[in-house]
């Protein structure tokens, strides 16, 4: 209550609908329309932000774009230019330009994916090199600005449109978008630098140790759903 957000998206009518939630818990919204993978549109959004909040306690950065196929199915590279444009290339521009805006105790978020930490999983490159460049990117970028706290919030797998067309996804445990949005304020109310589920260190561990039996077991867990598409 009474916090003003800076709401920033490509959906206009969804981030008012955003804004109205947030105004009828007591705090002030403003919204403000962008498309990360246009960069006039990213340096405009740089700009009103700026004259509204010429310093800003905190920024989340959320954005992602999902495009699961192989990689020699021949997907045009527009879907890739896209793709990386949306996670990496768009908020690096933007993050860059809301630098003078962060000082000494701003806080900088960058949702991550658990995918993002294990080894490559099949028809999901784009999406995994996309998220852990950027997620680096985040990290060494923060450490070069004095004062600056960063953090890497790595999510599961969380129930929203973006996943409905994985159809093994029906059947796995997932965050409700409700549960994710409570994970990503964290680092606001607690000084960590990453927030992640309680069984992922296991996988990292297990992609440095044995990365052959962890990527075996994901091919095979890619085998399965194949399977169980070509049944639908």
């Amino acid at each position: 209550a009474g916090a003003t957000v800076l709401l920033l998206a490509r959906r206009e009518a969804r981030l008012r609908g955003v804004a109205a939630r947030v105004e009828a818990e007591g705090g002030r919204a403003v919204v403000i329309p962008a498309d990360l993978s246009d960069p006039a549109s990213v340096d405009l959004a740089a700009e009103v932000v700026r004259s509204v909040a010429p310093v800003l306690a905190g920024v989340v950065s959320n954005a992602g774009r999902s495009v699961r196929r192989r990689a020699l199915d021949g997907a045009p590279r527009a879907d890739l230019e896209r793709l990386l444009a949306v996670n990496v290339t768009g908020p690096a521009r933007l993050m860059l330009a809301l630098r003078p805006a962060l000082v000494a105790g701003s806080v900088v978020v960058n949702v991550s994916s658990v995918s993002a930490r294990h080894v490559g999983a099949p028809r999901w490159g784009a999406y995994q090199g996309s998220k852990a460049a950027f997620d680096l990117w985040v990290q060494a970028a923060v450490a070069e600005w004095p004062g600056v706290r960063g953090a890497s919030v790595y999510l599961p797998l969380v129930r929203t449109p973006m996943i409905a067309p994985t159809r093994a996804y029906r059947f796995l445990p997932a965050l409700s978008a409700a549960e994710a949005a409570e994970v990503v304020t964290l680092p606001f109310v607690r000084r960590v630098t990453r927030v992640a589920p309680w069984w992922l260190p296991g996988v990292e561990v297990a992609g440095i140790v044995c990365p052959g039996v962890l990527a075996r077991g994901l091919a095979w867990a890619e085998r399965v759903e194949a399977r169980l598409e070509r049944r639908r």
